[in-house]
């Protein structure tokens, strides 16, 4: 029977170890990143292969989406220890997540702590200030460290997830002992804050980005690793729970692909955020089917989502993702590649400067991040499991 559901693909799935979340971080890091290059290039994302022709524009110019998935793919990994009975010391844990994050985000801080400096009319108490609010992980909270920022706008999402490491230790054994209940508890909490607190106000600039906002994205990554756990310990009925693991991943993906849909026919700010709020829950939601439901799967299904070069993309996704935005804005800034027009050549539509600026913004990215591991080794992260 066992070489039987060998040859069939039907292996049960590693309990530490979710296949799924390589590949997810991959996709979340790599819209999220094509969003902010799109941003400054306006390079219609409209791709021919032989006679097919994809369109990308809308998953593109909704990118910023894919943070909700990021974070619920955090929330999934964090948890899983616990899921499987082995929960780790709160020491260790913020040890671990101070390994993780601080030797490149220390980094990167001073490096545009550097490029700030020399900006003409630079106001040195008010980058004081906006370095402190990054230091302390509290810059989502002020409008000088987040909305207007000189340092890196897109770190708000460490602040967010550092936000939630201090509550994780608390949370954990709570949703171990009472999942369901933990569950409802942190969604509904979210709800509140969100329908309640957020969404009335006439500029949720400051807000839609809160911690308070994202408990029930954090919940369903959670929620996702305690069935994961459980299924993935099962000896029996192996097919069944692949095939319905492939069919939740298939499920998750198109509810995926619709909600970006819906969301990319909405314009103006306040709108878009409040679309984002609406979406957020089930957008996650989807994404915890395809993070469960594929690394539950059929193996060769597994192995596609986690391989040696996905493992390795993923490896590299956090430094990516903390450089990739500033590196565009500057690239631009200093005319690299040189472009005719006197000033924003994304407007005018210059072509071939949009192509070949964004296919640098993503090599001089990569490029700094291989760099950058030869000066420090920072921890692995492994993909689907292990944090």
């Amino acid at each position: 029977m066992k070489k039987e559901n060998q040859r069939r693909g039907v292996v049960r799935a590693p309990r530490d170890h979710a296949a799924a979340g390589d590949l997810l971080r991959v996709v979340c890091v790599g819209m999220i990143g094509w969003y902010h290059i799109w941003q400054q290039s306006w390079l219609n994302p409209n791709l021919r292969v032989g006679a097919l022709q994809v369109d990308l524009l809308k998953p593109v110019r909704t990118g910023y989406l894919f943070v909700d998935l990021m974070l619920m793919l955090s929330g999934f990994l964090l948890y899983l220890p616990w899921a499987n009975g082995k929960p780790r010391p709160t020491r260790e844990f913020y040890a671990r997540r101070a390994l993780r994050i601080l030797p490149s985000y220390w980094f990167c801080l001073v490096v545009m702590l550097a490029f700030a400096l020399m900006q003409p009319g630079c106001d040195p108490g008010r980058l004081l200030k906006d370095l402190l609010a990054h230091l302390g992980f509290a810059h989502n909270l002020f409008y000088f460290s987040y909305v207007s920022t000189q340092l890196n706008v897109v770190l708000w999402t460490l602040a967010v997830e550092v936000q939630f490491y201090l509550i994780f230790p608390l949370l954990a054994p709570a949703f171990k002992k009472r999942p369901l209940a933990c569950y409802l508890a942190m969604t509904g909490a979210a709800l509140c804050f969100q329908r309640l607190w957020t969404i009335p106000m006439e500029d949720t600039t400051l807000f839609v980005n809160r911690l308070p906002n994202f408990l029930d994205v954090y919940a369903n990554g959670m929620m996702a690793a305690h069935i994961y756990a459980a299924l993935a310990k099962k000896k029996r009925r192996r097919a069944l729970i692949a095939a319905l693991g492939t069919l939740a991943c298939v499920a998750g993906i198109w509810g995926v692909g619709a909600l970006i849909a819906g969301q990319a026919r909405i314009s103006g700010y306040p709108a878009l955020r409040r679309g984002q709020l609406d979406r957020r829950w089930l957008l996650s939601a989807c994404g915890a089917l395809i993070l469960a439901g594929g690394s539950l799967s059929f193996a060769p299904v597994r192995r596609a989502m986690s391989n040696r070069v996905v493992r390795f993309l993923s490896g590299i996704s956090f430094n990516f993702y903390i450089w990739h935005q500033w590196l565009a804005v500057q690239l631009k800034q200093w005319r690299i590649p040189p472009y005719l027009a006197a000033e924003n050549p994304n407007q005018a539509g210059e072509m071939p400067w949009q192509l070949h600026y964004t296919l640098l913004c993503f090599a001089a990215s990569t490029a700094v991040i291989l760099r950058s591991r030869t000066w420090w080794k920072s921890p692995r992260r492994d993909g689907g499991g292990k944090r």
